[in-house]
């Protein structure tokens, strides 16, 4: 048989198969009935779409301390806590890439600090800024992150 019609009968009967129902089986008809938000669910619009959280422009702030430093000043991994502001997330040990101005040469594993992180619109957290909480005072960042 040629490559081509091998492709060809593969094809049919995976779809032969996948579009019986009798194929599916009890367990995968309950997970995919549950898992389809329906028009009153939360995760719904009006009309029926998903709702897609909000991207991009979201600010967090939160207290914590540097557990490590990137070798070429551009990455920092922070144990912190409840973020306040646009983002929630709570309390736990993360890295953040850096905003391009944010200078860390001054920071050392240990350090108590402050910091403000945005949410990119790929999802990633990036710091936007960061005090030693130690040397420059609790409010170093005047974000309300005590």
């Amino acid at each position: 048989m040629k490559p081509l019609n091998l492709i060809s009968t593969g094809a049919f009967v995976l779809l032969a198969a996948c579009s019986n129902p009798e194929n599916i089986s009890k367990t995968d008809k309950t997970v995919a009935e549950t898992s389809v938000p329906s028009v009153g669910d939360p995760m719904m619009k009006e009309d029926g779409r998903p709702e897609v959280p909000a991207m991009g422009d979201s600010i967090g702030h939160a207290t914590g301390v540097i557990r490590s430093l990137g070798i070429r000043g551009d990455f920092v991994t922070i144990e912190h806590g409840p973020f306040t502001g646009d983002i929630a997330m709570e309390a736990m040990t993360m890295g953040f890439g850096v905003m391009g101005d944010v200078d860390l040469s001054d920071f050392e594993e240990g350090d108590a600090v402050a910091f403000s992180v945005k949410r990119g619109r790929d999802g990633s957290y990036r710091v936007l800024a960061i005090c030693n909480t130690t040397i420059e005072g609790a409010r170093c960042l005047d974000t309300g992150a005590d």
